[in-house]
């Protein structure tokens, strides 16, 4: 797969979770679970430096990516699929995606649901702001807003 065409996949898909996910942090019924995964999703991606930096060519987007999907899946897997956020067939698409390309990154890189809710336990009452945050940090990708 040619590089310029890596990296549109890799944007288009991080740029659907990214619009999705803050639609959703927005929800006002949300467990504290589904609270600090959001948030540990937004603060992971808002770090400037996460495992991959954000300027590496072609790449820099795949680790924000698999977090995406790794909490999707979670979500998925404990409960029914949230219409307008996630379902099994797009995660599952994108989880074969990013297994796909795993190899173009530096080492073994694996994001498990622990990790990323310990990242957002401190975090649950700032969604809206991170949410914002993200919304900066990727406006580069296109509007964020609608659909």
């Amino acid at each position: 797969m040619n590089s310029t065409k890596l990296k549109d996949q890799i944007e288009s898909r991080l740029k659907n979770y990214i619009k999705k996910f803050i639609r959703y942090s927005s929800f006002s019924h949300l467990t504290a679970e589904r609270k600090e995964i959001l948030a540990g999703t937004f603060v992971y991606l808002n770090d400037d430096h996460d495992m991959i930096p954000d300027d590496v060519p072609n790449i820099g987007y795949l680790d924000d990516l698999m977090v995406f999907v790794e909490a999707a899946k979670h979500f998925i897997s404990t409960g029914a699929p949230i219409a307008g956020v996630c379902n099994a067939e797009e995660v599952l698409e994108d989880l074969q995606f990013v297994q796909k390309n795993a190899g173009l990154m530096f080492g073994d890189l694996h994001f498990s649901i622990d990790t990323i809710k310990k990242l957002g336990q401190k975090h649950i009452g700032e969604l809206s702001v991170l949410a914002e945050e993200m919304k900066k940090k990727y406006a580069d990708l296109g509007d964020l807003e609608n659909d």
